[in-house]
């Protein structure tokens, strides 16, 4: 565990884990807002426009409800000083990023 800005306090403070949480909501956020774009293709597109639309959602939700799960995990990892870098939801973001663009291509390909 850390303490703030170096302070021998004795109080310990989560800060590292706690940002990598709250930047992993940030970028759950932002993949839902991206995907709630193609939602306003619907008058355009039809129903389709709502594929990556909830794909997106739904996959931001999963990564936010995934790295909150794993947050006391990562904890403990960051008290014994050593943590393992999360290389599953990066792969998992980055295959999400790539489907969400191809299903927005095949909506507008559809149409």
């Amino acid at each position: 565990m850390t303490t703030v800005g170096g302070e021998a306090s004795g109080t310990p403070v989560d800060t590292q884990v706690d940002r990598t949480v709250l930047s992993w909501a940030r970028t759950a956020a932002t993949l839902a807002v991206a995907a709630l774009l193609f939602a306003r293709w619907a008058a355009d597109l039809g129903l389709i426009a709502f594929l990556p639309a909830t794909l997106g959602v739904s996959a931001a939700i999963l990564i936010w409800v995934r790295t909150r799960s794993g947050a006391s995990e990562r904890r403990a990892q960051f008290a014994r000083g050593r943590t393992d870098p999360p290389l599953r939801t990066a792969a998992v973001l980055c295959a999400i990023s790539v489907t969400l663009a191809g299903t927005g291509l095949v909506a507008v390909v559809l149409d």
